[in-house]
């Protein structure tokens, strides 16, 4: 009996310290367990790295959906920079409203935030500290104090400002006096303007009945018809009204940005002629010209009755002189050069003439009018007369394009190389008028000094509405 109850006791024990080890181990791996969850619980989680550690404010100068990429002119670097861009890029307005990159347009003032070195855009917002005047025909520009003027207020130009006309990039000498544009910027510094309605060219051929009469092009423009000409005019619909020797003709036109458009006269019947044509060639320039007493200007083209009359010709320091000439069917030129008077001395020196000149270098080749009157072909010189001009120039095949210079009153010669021209792509017909269709890309306008360009006439320029605004004007002073 006592051996059976020691086993049996025996047995007890053994299940009694089992479950006492089980029972120790359970606690042991639950008191690990809890340790293990407490201390996770206290690491803190790491914040997501920021990436785009660069900020910048710029224009924007071209989107592309295809690449995902934002071409972007940096302001206050001062440099141009393509960045790329995913769907983790925000776009917002000044508000913080959200926008889609397709929503960004060209000459848009933007914050933005990037990565330098893995040329990646973080966020694009447009500028809170910007401004905008939209649709402005009231300003003016003065380039050698870098200023415009909008609206009667006087704001800085940057450095470089980015000038768009339409897609394509310009220089800000091409935009001329009528031409509707915005300006963005931020402070009081402009740094991005936009073309929002151009101008085009109006082009008269077969209308040598006409020489003489007037051009009236919609309700505000209004020119002498000369025997060659190309006219700037601000895109949109207009009514031509052409008027010479009770003669008059109606046409309806569309004028469209960088297009030239062509009016052909060729059916207008043309009577026996009872008057011709007068053209004057005078030096110098400031020469008063009279025809039978009357005063007239030499600039212009006249259209007289047929007969002989007296022309007589003084300017100061020169001798005057009289000459008869006869009007006949066709052209007359009237060429007429004054001799120096008698030597006027100042100081022991003689009195000079101021005999300024322009020269156009460049594009070579191409047909140059100066305030829409023909002056040459390039390279050329001609005289020099101070103001605002705008100089436009042509070629059969090319896109007609158009720039300001202003003129100093000095007597230092100007001289100007500007782009050349680009090919023209396509032409179509434009209320039944020939109109070539243009393709303008961007180019820098320069001006370079360069000796005299001889062997050109000088040619006296019209005085008819001078196109005003702005231009770059670089001169070499010999």
């Amino acid at each position: 009996m006592k051996k059976r109850w020691n086993s049996k006791n025996s047995i007890k024990l053994l299940i009694i310290s089992m479950c006492l080890l089980l029972t120790g181990c359970g606690t042991i791996g639950l008191a690990r367990e809890a340790t293990f969850e407490s201390a996770y619980e206290n690491v803190p989680e790491e914040e997501p790295v920021n990436i785009f550690t660069s900020a910048s404010y710029g224009v924007i100068q071209d989107v592309n959906t295809e690449d995902f990429a934002v071409t972007l002119y940096l302001v206050d670097r001062k440099e141009e920079r393509t960045l790329f861009y995913d769907t983790a890029t925000t776009v917002q307005d000044r508000y913080g409203s959200s926008l889609t990159m397709e929503q960004l347009a060209l000459g848009e003032v933007v914050d933005i935030t990037y990565n330098s070195e893995l040329e990646k855009l973080g966020s694009v917002m447009l500028s809170q500290d910007g401004f905008s005047y939209d649709g402005i025909s009231n300003y003016s520009f003065d380039e050698e104090k870098r200023t415009v003027q909008i609206i009667g207020e006087t704001f800085e130009l940057s450095s470089n400002p980015i000038v768009f006309s339409g897609d394509q990039k310009v220089e800000i000498n091409q935009i001329l006096k009528g031409d509707i544009i915005s300006f963005k910027g931020i402070g009081r510094e402009i740094v991005s303007i936009t073309v929002n309605n151009g101008h085009g060219y109006l082009h008269l051929t077969n209308h040598e009945a006409l020489i003489g009469g007037w051009i009236e092009i919609g309700q505000t423009s209004i020119y002498r018809i000369e025997e060659n000409m190309l006219l700037t005019v601000p895109e949109g619909d207009y009514r031509v009204r052409l008027t010479a020797d009770n003669m008059e003709e109606y046409r309806d036109i569309t004028i469209e940005r960088n297009k030239e458009t062509t009016i052909d006269l060729e059916s207008i019947a043309v009577d026996k002629p009872e008057t011709g044509m007068v053209s004057f060639s005078v030096f110098p320039r400031e020469a008063q010209v009279f025809i039978n007493d009357d005063e007239i200007d030499p600039s212009y083209t006249l259209r007289m009755p047929l007969g002989i009359y007296k022309v007589t010709v003084t300017a100061e320091d020169y001798d005057s002189k009289s000459e008869y000439f006869e009007v006949t069917e066709g052209k007359t030129t009237v060429k007429i050069s004054l001799n120096e008077a008698e030597e006027i001395s100042v100081s022991g020196n003689k009195a000079e003439e101021n005999g300024a000149t322009i020269t156009i270098q460049m594009p070579e080749g191409a047909e140059v009018y100066q305030d829409n009157l023909y002056m040459g072909i390039a390279p050329l010189t001609y005289v020099k007369t101070a103001g605002t001009h705008s100089i436009t120039l042509r070629k059969p095949g090319y896109v007609t394009s158009s720039y300001q210079i202003v003129i100093a009153d000095d007597d230092k010669d100007v001289y100007y190389s500007f782009p050349n021209l680009e090919p023209e792509k396509e032409s179509s017909t434009v209320s039944g008028n020939s109109t070539s269709e243009t393709s303008k890309k961007a180019n820098e306008a320069a001006a370079t000094p360069s000796p005299t360009v001889s062997g050109n006439n000088a040619t006296s320029t019209g005085s008819q509405e001078t196109v005003s605004g702005n231009g770059q004007t670089v001169s070499g002073n010999n």
